[in-house]
Parts: structure tokens; sequence; C-alpha cells
């Protein structure tokens, strides 16, 4: 284990020094190898997949950096939340930017996966694989996913972006269209990994053929619905994506195709849809369930990390620190980022046993535990969500109805005192330390070596996996491709709502509410909007329904705003694309290179907040 936890603080340190696309020509990594020596043997490889997998806590290392929590903010579920001082949540949650350096993390992290990844489908061949070959395909697979992948993210963050596929970075290296240039070799990737890996089971984070399969359907929804406009995809006409030839690719990509393989990954996968929801979120785990007025006395069980819905996610281990070259990454910071706010100024009533304010958290919120508050749930979820779909209170927390003293604090900003169960920091009565006064994260009453290395509980202590796609949004996938209820109906049963017909206007409700806070409902109404939709497209108008909606500012209601314009014409002047880092446009110097996005460029306005809004 030792080993293991060594190998990859230097894959991770080496992947931390990596920045722009130009950076990577001559960088050397943390054991001074260069692409003129390493990779030079097979085991190289491993240490090279190793650095590209620590990428995934790259993006978790600066969680407002984070796709997932990305997206999250920036959808009609969610708030950007936090303190009255966290300008950068509130400017991600309103499509604007306060500083032009928001989202270089999310870039740099983006070319680090890729080129880490290149490197490895390019030098795989130059090594010996004889009486190795299954070995030699899984590992080439997981390349060709991990690459998807990134690039995946880095076009539905940033759009048009800077693009190579061969070993090395070419100078210079030219911003070139998703739409016809990135994402067929995207789709390539998931479909090379899925003929490629002979990987089936999951569980010790790496992928298999079976998430090659299900990203490569995401993907390529996305792709017709966001750029070709496709509309309803069980009706549309889609013409066969052309592919560029690699490994494991023949020919072009058809809808017939990409069905295939989410019904290779229902019928084949060996996944299944665990018992009861609220088992697959850690609020069910052993030392908190029976504790837990929600969850007490009804047999419900954490069905734990890597468990059979999960088709891939990322995972957390104890090596995180706030110093050194080991990132925080390595933990959830996406729990520490979503729970309870607390100030030592609580705006709420006084403890007599105490003689202090009730601060959130602890006992007083248990078994949610203390965060950063970003994040925070709209009410206009709650409101249009159902109180006869048993995932509601599975999913939200009503802190003011559920906690004993939950409180909005004088320093909170957009506020409505609903919080994400997926994501919240879940504390246990059952504590092996020594001053009850406090309750713990149930991670560090573990007796695995659990507890945390950076000395924080709170900050340190969250290790649930981050789920990136799982066995329902299969089911839900393969719905929306061809207008079979069947697995919708998997899906309603499972939830305990009643199961319906196959429309278009039901899938977008399951999605919503089933997989709600887990990074996709931002890109959902993305591509059931179509690429220039503009300030009438259904992703404009679903996000301009946060004007007005209540929110909590400093322990007083008020109603939100948008911090300039509106939701709708952030949306329709940017479609969903966030800033690209203005130093890396500066860095290259030459608009035909790389240039900035719509809505964000010198002909913006309205882009930008210097403070956070008041209310």
């Amino acid at each position: 284990m030792k080993n293991m936890k060594k190998l990859l603080i230097m894959a991770v340190a080496a992947a931390f020094t990596l920045t722009s696309c130009e950076d990577f020509l001559d960088s050397e990594n943390y054991t001074k190898a260069n692409t003129g020596n390493f990779p030079s043997l097979a085991s190289d490889l491993d240490y090279e997949l190793t650095g590209a997998y620590s990428v995934l806590n790259q993006y978790c290392n600066t969680p407002l950096n984070n796709p997932y929590f990305i997206w999250n903010l920036m959808s009609d579920d969610c708030n950007g939340g936090g303190g009255t001082g966290d300008v950068e949540a509130h400017a991600v949650g309103h499509i604007v930017q306060n500083d032009d350096g928001l989202y270089a993390p999310a870039w740099n992290a983006t070319y680090a996966g890729i080129n880490r990844t290149s490197t490895i489908i390019y030098s795989v061949d130059a090594m010996d694989w004889k009486g190795q070959e299954a070995t030699r395909d899984q590992l080439l697979g997981e390349a060709f996913f991990l690459r998807g992948l990134y690039y995946l993210w880095g076009t539905q963050l940033f759009g048009d972006i800077p693009a190579y596929w061969q070993a090395g970075v070419p100078t210079p290296c030219p911003q070139v269209s998703a739409e016809e240039v990135i994402y067929p070799h995207i789709l390539a990737d998931f479909l090379s990994a899925y003929k490629l890996m002979n990987k089936k089971t999951q569980g010790d984070g790496h992928a298999t053929k079976y998430a090659a399969a299900a990203m490569l359907a995401r993907a390529y929804m996305f792709y017709e619905g966001f750029y070709k406009k496709a509309g309803e995809l069980k009706s549309a006409n889609l013409a066969d994506v052309e592919l560029p030839e690699q490994e494991g690719v023949e020919g072009a990509l058809t809808k017939a195709q990409v069905v295939a393989a989410l019904e290779d990954v229902i019928k084949n996968g060996g996944y299944s849809l665990v018992d009861d929801y609220r088992n697959l979120w850690q609020y069910t785990n052993e030392l908190t369930v029976e504790d837990y007025d929600f969850t007490k006395g009804q047999g419900l069980k954490w069905a734990g990390n890597g468990n059979s819905e999960q088709l891939f996610q990322i995972q957390f281990m104890n090596i995180a620190s706030w110093q050194g070259n080991v990132s925080m990454g390595f933990v959830n910071e996406l729990s520490l980022y979503s729970g309870l706010r607390c100030d030592d100024d609580a705006a709420g009533e006084i403890d007599p046993a105490r003689n202090a304010t009730y601060c959130n958290g602890y006992q007083n919120t248990f078994p949610f535990g203390q965060g950063w508050g970003q994040g925070t749930v709209q009410a206009t979820l709650w409101d249009d969500w159902s109180n006869a779909d048993p995932r509601k209170k599975a999913s939200v927390l009503d802190a003011q109805e559920e906690c004993d003293h939950f409180v909005f604090t004088t320093s909170c900003s957009e506020d409505a005192g609903y919080y994400n169960k997926k994501l919240l920091p879940v504390t246990t009565k059952n504590s092996n330390q020594a001053d009850m006064g406090s309750y713990y994260t149930w991670w560090s009453q573990l007796q695995d070596g659990y507890t945390n290395t950076n000395g924080n509980s709170m900050q340190g202590d969250h290790f649930a996996d981050l789920i990136l796609i799982r066995l329902a949004d299969v089911y839900l996938m393969h719905a929306e491709l061809t207008g079979d209820k069947t697995y919708l109906n998997k899906v309603q049963e499972r939830a305990g709502v009643a199961q319906t017909d196959y429309s278009l206007d039901v899938i977008k409700n399951e999605r919503r509410y089933e997989l709600a806070f887990e990074g996709l409902r931002f890109n959902d109404l993305r591509r059931w909007s179509g690429k220039n939709g503009g300030a009438s497209s259904e992703a404009a108008r679903a996000l301009e329904r946060q004007n007005g909606s209540r929110v909590n500012y400093t322990g007083r209601w008020s109603q939100m705003k948008h911090a300039t314009s509106s939701w709708a014409q952030r949306y329709a002047e940017t479609d969903g694309f966030l800033m690209i880092p203005q130093s890396e446009i500066d860095k290259v110097g030459n608009p035909e290179v790389l240039k900035q996005n719509a809505g964000w460029d010198s002909n913006a306005t309205d882009a930008s907040i210097a403070t956070t809004p008041v209310y």
C-alpha cells in the first residue's frame, strides 16, 4: 500500500506541474523523465496511466473548477450559495466571472489529462506485449476512455478548444471546431475503449468496457442534441457520424450502435439498481442510519463505494493535504463545499446550556455536517418536485424542517434552506473521540485508517465516491433514444412513483429528479435546446425561473435577482460555455490560433461581477 501511495503521489505531482497546451512541449515530470526517455518500458505506462487517472482528482482540488460542481451551480436546480464573500461561487451560478482566470484550473486539468493519455496511446506499441495482449488492450482502452472523457469535459466547458491527437503537442496548437473535429474524435475514443477493454467488473476506480459504452451514449446524445439540434432523439432522423480511423473503430457511428452498446451494459454488465434509492447515499451508513429519524428502523444499508449501480466514479484516498505536492483533491471536497454553512456569529437563537448561539453542524443539524454552504438547492426545484416522489426528501434536506436547530448565518447568501443530501457531509453519534461535545464525520470513526491526514475532520474526512455515471442514467438514456418504456419503468418502480408510458416530457422529469445534483441537468437542458438556442430556448427559460425565487441573505428573507442582466441573456450570449482563461489567450497572442468565447470577449456586456450580489 505504501508503494501504491508513493506511485500515486509522484504521478499527481507530475500532473499538477502541467499547465497550458503549449507548456506541455518541453515539460519534465516529477522523476525527471521526459518525452525523450519516457515511457520506455511497459511498467512506465502503468505509471503514466496512474497519472492520467490522478487528473480526475486534480479537478476535485478546486471544486469550483470541477465539471460536476460547475454544472450543478450553473443549472436551474442549484444556487451558488456560500457566504457574502464567495464571489466565485456566485459568478459560476450567474454565468459571469469575477476573475479572468476563474476557470484556469479546469483548463489546466483538461490538458494534463489529454497529454498523459495521448502519450500512452502513441507509446503503447513501442513495448513488447507478447503473451500480454489482453493487458495491452485493457491499458490502451482505458487511455482512450480517459482521453475521450477529458475532451468531452473540455468541449462542454469551453466549446471550441485547441486539440491534438498525437504524442507530442504541435506548435501552434490551434483552436478547432468541437462540432466538426473534436466530437467525432471523442466518439471514436469511447468506441475504441469499448471495443478494446476486456475488464468488465468495476469498483477499483478503473474504467471498464461498460463505462465506455455508457459514456459513448452520453457524448453521442449531447452531440446530436446540442450541435445537430436533433430534437426528440427517439424519432429524429440522425445521420451517421463519420469517425476518424483508429484501433477498434471501423466506419461511421450509427444510433443503432449506440443503443446496442447500452443494451450490452444492461444485459451483460452485471449491474443492478440498488434496492432502495436512499441506499445510494452515505447518510445510510452503518454508524448513522439508525440514529437518523429519516432512515432508522427501515432496514436501510448504504450500498457503499463502487456499488452495483455505479459504472464509473472518482475515488478518493487518505493522502490529501493542504500542503506539499499532494492536493486536497484526494478527499471529496465537494462534500466540504456543500456542507451546512456555519459562522461563529450565527444568526440564531441562544443555547442556554452552552451560553452560545446555535451553530450548524454537530448535534444541531445531525446527521449533516458543516462546510462552506455552496451549491444550495434552488427553491423552484423544491416547489416543482412532488412530495409524493420519495426521491425528493431522499435528495434534498429541508434544513428548517428536518434539523433541530438549523440557522441562517449572518454571512449566508443565496440560501433557501434546502441542501443537497447527495453531497452533504454526514456525521455520527458513535464517536470514538473523548470530546462528545462535538459530532464527527462518520468516516473518522472507522477503524480502517480513514481518519484524515490533515488534522481536521470537517475538512478532511470525505471519502464517498463522486459518481459520474450509474445504471439509472443508462436506463433513461436507452428510453430516450428508443422510446421503449421498459427501463424507464424500472427507474420509476425503484423510486416508488407511478410507472408511465414513454414521452419526452416524462424523460425530462425523470432525469431531473432521479439524477438531481449529479452534474447532468445543465447539459441536458443544453442538448434539449440546441446550439444558438437564444433567450427563448428551454435552457434559458429554465434558468430564468431563478429570478424572484426566495432566498435568505444574511439572516433575512429576500428574492433572487441576477448579478448583472438576466440568466436568459447570459445563457443566450454564451450558449453555456465558460470563459477561456485570459492568460492562455494572452500567451498565444494570436486570435487565429486561440480566441475568446462569445459572451466573454470585448463585445460582451454584463459578463463580470466585482462583488457578490446583494439581495
